[in-house]
């Protein structure tokens, strides 16, 4: 039998980036009115969908307001050399997210990743609002505006058995992926809910972690 083939999937906010930009861009140009919704949403009262729905809402500015501000956040630490050996190793890779394409895709040209692929929710700026569609089918999943292990799913499929999924995050918006991953690379709320629930994670601190433990497995093989 063949070696599984590795694949990887990672989240943007606060892992791909050094900080979470959705939440601070909608907590700045909300005056901070977003901090409850947010609350509601990590107790599960509602949904990240309806929480992005209600925080589009209370946002009143242009898209060149927008990527001032977004001008401001980094990648994480270790990011551009953890994407240049996956690139350089041929390994499928995507971003997938429950944020919002209009600051994913200003990041990625900004350092020159355009190329990546990223899933997430889409967003566009008419009149100073922002309007936001959810384009991804999400399957049974009701928590979520863009399900992360219904990505996994479209991506790996029936094909499962030959792919050895990793998953790379640091929340609770990433919680849906880890059924669907061989290997989780956790942090923050997402390494805490995995220690709860008795869930194997390798807790990493940057990519650099991240590296040097895939090279460690083989996956990065010299």
């Amino acid at each position: 039998m063949s070696e599984k083939k590795p694949i990887i999937f990672c989240d943007f906010d606060g892992t791909f980036t050094e900080k979470d930009i959705g939440y601070r861009m909608f907590s700045s140009f909300s005056d901070r009115q977003n901090k409850n919704l947010v609350e509601d949403w990590k107790r599960g009262s509602i949904s990240s969908r309806d929480c992005l729905l209600k925080e589009a809402a209370m946002l009143n500015s242009s898209l060149d307001e927008i990527y001032a501000f977004l001008d401001d956040f980094k990648l994480a630490p270790g990011a551009t050399d953890f994407y240049a050996l996956v690139r350089n190793y041929d390994i499928p890779f995507s971003i997938v997210s429950d944020g919002i394409d209009i600051y994913i895709d200003y990041i990625l040209n900004k350092y020159g990743l355009g190329e990546i692929k990223y899933y997430c929710n889409r967003g566009t700026i008419r009149d100073n609002r922002l309007h936001l569609e959810f384009v991804y089918d999400n399957y049974d999943c009701l928590r979520c505006g863009c399900c992360k292990g219904a990505r996994i799913i479209d991506q790996v499929g029936s094909e499962k058995k030959n792919w050895k999924v990793i998953f790379i995050g640091d929340g609770l918006s990433d919680l849906c992926a880890v059924p669907h991953a061989d290997i989780v690379y956790a942090r923050g709320d997402l390494l805490n809910y995995c220690r709860e629930k008795d869930i194997n994670a390798v807790e990493y601190g940057n990519f650099f972690d991240i590296i040097n433990s895939l090279r460690e497995s083989g996956v990065f093989a010299d």
